[in-house]
């Protein structure tokens, strides 16, 4: 085994869109997942490491081929994904979601207590668990982590817009947030 083989390496899942991992993260992720010294990982992805401190920290973005190259030098698979676009009801979520996230920075303990207090009412409402599935993901994320949840709440891969679906945070937003939101999200779609 070769030096570079002996360390016991991490797993990452890295997302790359606009809401849960910018170039900057992803790059950081690879040269953590790689076990390399900074210099031999520039070396190996065809680049020099006052770049790869440069995207790391945010000051560059890499190109696509750049990220591509840092990934196959850092033992890890890029996968590029196309989705469909959010539909107008999704971004109008997305958007309630986001107004409820920065009333979660806010008040974390008001928040979780609606959300748990309405995720249980939803729960002895499922008489068919149609949406079992969904609640129980709820129930962690709101048992977990802040910043677990928030990533989720705000994603938009697939599996977060549907939960979104079934979303716990009624009665977090006012009236008149939920309208200000609507409206936000209406006039810049």
């Amino acid at each position: 085994m070769s030096a570079n083989e002996t360390y016991c390496r991490t797993v990452f899942v890295i997302y790359y869109n606009n809401t849960v991992n910018q170039a900057a993260e992803l790059v950081r992720k690879m040269r953590l997942n790689s076990g390399q010294p900074l210099r031999e990982l520039a070396r190996r992805a065809k680049t020099s490491a006052p770049a790869l401190v440069d995207y790391e920290a945010g000051r560059h973005e890499p190109r696509l081929s750049t990220l591509q190259r840092l990934a196959e030098a850092s033992g890890c698979d890029l996968i590029v994904e196309l989705r469909p676009r959010l539909t107008p009801p999704e971004l109008r979520t997305l958007a309630m979601h986001e107004a409820v996230v920065q009333k979660l920075h806010e008040d974390p303990e008001l928040v979780l207590r609606k959300a748990r207090a309405q995720l249980l009412v939803m729960r002895n409402a499922d008489s068919e668990n149609r949406a079992s599935v969904y609640l129980r993901t709820w129930s962690r994320l709101l048992e977990g982590p802040i910043d677990e949840l928030t990533a989720v709440m705000v994603s938009t891969d697939q599996p977060a817009r549907d939960l979104r679906q079934s979303s716990p945070f009624g009665g977090v937003l006012s009236d008149k947030e939920r309208l200000d939101v609507i409206r936000r999200a209406v006039v810049h779609p």
